[in-house]
């Protein structure tokens, strides 16, 4: 048997990767797309937006994008599925535990072993 036909189709296996991925995943390009036309339109809405956000810093952190980052990559990097929220719907009591120690329990505890454990004095 040739390598050829031991291939399949390209446009079989294209079907077959489209039928796994989310239709999040799926129109990813089109909401990157939507979120870039969003913000050249609201920038040219609101002309002071930019003064008013560069002014939400913390040192040289710019808050908003920090926020924006987070929001994007958190989910990436937990695994998130969002199919699976419907069906989470009635399991209240795991959601909450869940966010709690997502966002309250585990941020604290870095900071808090971030402040205990004072950086060693020998340069790296």
């Amino acid at each position: 048997m040739s390598v050829a036909e031991r291939t399949p189709p390209t446009e079989a296996v294209d079907d077959a990767l489209l039928a796994r991925l989310s239709a999040l995943d799926r129109f990813l390009p089109l909401w990157i797309g939507v979120a870039m036309a969003a913000g050249i339109g609201l920038g040219a809405l609101v002309p002071r937006l930019n003064d008013w956000l560069d002014e939400l810093r913390i040192g040289t952190v710019s808050l908003p994008i920090a926020l924006g980052l987070l929001l994007m990559m958190y989910p990436v990097l937990a695994k998130v599925r969002y199919e699976e929220l419907g069906r989470l719907r009635s399991e209240r009591g795991l959601i909450a535990a869940s966010i709690a120690l997502n966002w309250l329990v585990g941020p604290a505890l870095m900071f808090a072993l971030a402040w205990a454990l004072p950086r060693s004095p020998v340069p790296c």
